[in-house]
């Protein structure tokens, strides 16, 4: 008897990172909700079950009975506690009236205004990444990583630029978000774990000490703006819900970005026609909101069911968790003609559902474009020649899809 999607959808397989949208596309096609052993929650994979989720949160709560930390190790949980502040107040797993108060001042700090006074500067940012490539691939004849050189580099210096951190800071606070998405995978090593969790507690105490000590270190920024309104009485989060909050859109303001943008190059450099268009100097956005429907790094994210309901027509129990899969919207061929190719004159209805819907939809959104049409537009035009030369590296996550090696160099004869 030949296995089902249900039975083969193991995100801990070294075949799931080539395998996912396969196997995403069998589960719609089986139901638009349906339980999923590999991963313990129902996967709900179709276009309207998955808006129709994220668009009601009486009935699908994102800070429900579901815990994604719920396999951690003893040991794991002894280095910092599942219900810390970094676990406990973050904007994508609370719900009014704690969602509001976490997601109002951010709102703020990721307005169309701030994010358009940083275009020079990210634009100025995107084409030094992008000179410093050309000058190792076509001046000094070597092989860079993009993932390392572009897509881990421009992002955390864009979102210290918005929180008012010095650039120099970007390394050390990246190197901390990728612990947030590894803890939510289950089968990581106890080591791993407690490495992660590590790494955890040392992001917490980093932001304590921005909110309760010294700002004389920072710029004008979301960091400065929230801790003095703190100490005024005009931002009413208590010391614990800033220091979760801020650190929760630290890594979210820029790792989700540095995923998209990952696939982004992949693609790009494998499909010559769009980077040769590029190079030469065209428009990028019709491409980039493509590439931003079939590309998106958030494969999806979780909710559970306050009572038993119906998701889509599909009878789902009381406390069910439910992962919400975003990536597997996006190729619903019943929302998406030819869901599966870039289309650049495709219909802008429906709308792809790359950055969520309803109360949780996505504050950053203004910031991530800018972030990636700067780096289609630089890199191209710096390096028209630049192909991949290796083995891309995707990581086997349900959560994430993240390119983390891109070998990319001049085409080898």
């Amino acid at each position: 008897m030949s296995s089902t999607a249900v039975d083969r959808f193991d995100p801990m397989s070294p075949s799931f990172a080539a395998e996912r949208f396969a196997l995403m596309s069998e589960l719609r096609a089986q139901a638009p909700a349906v339980f999923v052993p590999g991963i313990g929650m129902w996967a709900v994979t179709g276009y309207d079950a998955v808006r129709e989720v994220l668009g009601d949160e009486e009935r699908f709560p994102a800070g429900g009975g579901y815990n994604a930390l719920r396999h951690l190790s003893a040991e794991a949980r002894a280095v910092y506690p599942v219900d810390g502040p970094l676990f406990a107040y973050a904007v994508i797993s609370t719900d009014d009236p704690l969602h509001a108060r976490l997601r109002a001042p951010m709102t703020a700090a990721f307005s169309p205004r701030r994010v358009q006074a940083l275009d020079a500067v990210v634009r100025a940012d995107a084409e030094q990444i992008a000179g410093q490539v050309a000058a190792r691939v076509q001046e000094q004849g070597q092989a860079v990583d993009l993932y390392e050189q572009v897509c881990r580099r421009l992002p955390p210096r864009t979102i210290c630029r918005v929180f008012g951190l010095p650039v120099e800071e970007a390394p050390r606070f990246s190197a901390w978000s990728a612990s947030f998405i590894a803890l939510q995978v289950p089968g990581l090593p106890i080591e791993a774990q407690v490495q992660a969790m590590t790494d955890i507690a040392e992001f917490d105490a980093y932001v304590r000490d921005i909110v309760t000590g010294d700002l004389s270190g920072l710029d004008d920024g979301v960091l400065r703006t929230l801790v003095e309104g703190r100490r005024d009485g005009t931002c009413d989060l208590t010391e614990d819900e800033l220091v979760g909050n801020l650190a929760n859109v630290l890594f979210a303001g820029h790792e989700t970005t540095v995923g998209t943008m990952s696939n982004m190059l992949v693609r790009l450099l494998r499909d010559r026609d769009h980077w040769a268009a590029l190079a030469a100097g065209a428009d990028p956005a019709p491409l980039l909101e493509e590439l931003l429907r079939i590309d998106t790094s958030v494969m999806g994210l979780f909710r559970s069911t306050a009572a038993a309901t119906r998701v889509d027509g599909v009878e789902v129990p009381a406390g069910a968790p439910l992962w919400v899969a975003f990536g597997a919207a996006n190729r619903d061929p019943r929302a998406f003609d030819r869901p599966d190719e870039v289309l650049l004159d495709r219909p802008r209805t429906p709308v792809p559902l790359t950055w969520g819907h309803g109360a949780h939809y996505c504050i950053g959104t203004a910031l991530a474009r800018q972030q990636l049409r700067a780096v289609m537009t630089a890199l191209p035009r710096a390096c028209p020649a630049l192909h991949l030369v290796g083995d891309v590296v995707e990581v086997p996550n349900h959560i994430a899809r993240v390119s983390v090696a891109i070998p990319a160099g001049r085409q080898q004869p």
